[in-house]
């Protein structure tokens, strides 16, 4: 039984090849090659397939061999490279994020729109300028003649913890805003209620701009206010006041891999137990799964190539 640090590259190199010989098609052809792409850049991380420097001290006495230092992958899919990635952006973020009290938000998608998203990665960055727009108007109910600015930051989050292709915006917000006069200014907590509302109509109101004169989507848009009338579920209890804490709290949602190695229990060759956390209940959930349907867990969330993350507004 293998568990622990390489396995899901060991698990790669073992299924990979037969496995996108039979089930390629199940992810959308835009992308599908970056996909095939991705994987065979983790498989080769750290290996002279992927090309090295070359160390060799010519005047020393010493040990004359030459050193090698293989270069990376610096793929998400990684584990490796994503956290490296990870801790390097949230170093940088901590110059440029203002030392004032923020607040971590989730603004989450009902099941009957996640198809959508599934087969179209690149609507994702349209809904995280959304995430914006939701703050930009409660700053000019707030103050209009005072121009009210939050700083925003969003990251795009595709899966939850039992690996499930559930589409998300992570949102990292200040609580006040700078007016006009660059001066900062403590404008209160965004209600609960207007978040909501709010983030429902901006995604509904995209469904609207995508797919015009469509009936079956009007008649979506129609059941999706009736049944969800508070709106979409927005998750705003995170609170922070260090500037340092949230860098690297905002990070650990940039480039991780949809599941950490220390989650999967073991792994024989033909099946694959992982475990999760649920949400609701707060208890653990052990999963055995076939290795194919691991790989097409893990797979589905690789997004397409440029792909753009990360947002920063306001």
């Amino acid at each position: 039984m293998r568990k622990g640090s390489g396995v899901i590259k060991e698990i790669l190199k073992d299924h990979f090849a037969g496995f996108w010989e039979f089930h390629a098609d199940r992810f959308p052809k835009t992308y599908r090659e970056h996909i095939k792409e991705t994987v065979e850049k983790t498989i080769r991380c750290g290996t002279r397939d992927l090309g090295y420097a070359r160390y060799e001290c010519l005047g020393c006495e010493g040990d004359p061999s030459p050193k090698f230092v293989c270069f990376t992958c610096k793929s998400r899919l990684c584990h490796r490279c994503g956290k490296k990635y990870t801790d390097d952006w949230s170093d940088k973020q901590q110059e440029m994020i203002f030392n004032v009290t923020h607040r971590h938000m989730v603004f989450t998608l009902p099941r009957e729109l996640r198809n959508i998203f599934y087969n179209d990665r690149k609507k994702l960055n349209e809904l995280s300028k959304q995430v914006a727009e939701v703050f930009q108007y409660h700053n000019k109910k707030k103050g209009k003649k005072r121009g009210f600015r939050s700083g925003i930051i969003t990251v795009i989050h595709t899966f939850g913890r039992d690996l499930k292709f559930n589409p998300h915006i992570h949102a990292l917000v200040t609580e006040g805003a700078l007016d006009n006069q660059n001066e900062w200014v403590n404008n209160g907590y965004v209600p609960y209620d207007f978040l909501r509302k709010s983030w429902q109509k901006v995604v509904l109101d995209l469904l609207k701009k995508w797919f015009p004169a469509t009936p079956k989507i009007i008649e979506l848009i129609n059941e999706l206010y009736q049944r969800y009338p508070k709106g979409f579920y927005v998750n705003a209890e995170k609170k922070m006041n260090n500037a340092k804490r949230v860098a690297k709290y905002i990070g650990r949602y940039l480039a991780r891999p949809a599941i950490a190695e220390y989650r999967i229990e073991s792994y024989d060759g033909e099946t694959v137990h992982y475990w999760y956390e649920d949400h609701k209940t707060g208890k653990r959930v052990d999963k055995k799964v076939p290795v194919y349907r691991f790989l097409f867990e893990i797979l589905q969330h690789i997004p397409p190539k440029h792909f753009r993350m990360v947002g920063r507004y306001g």
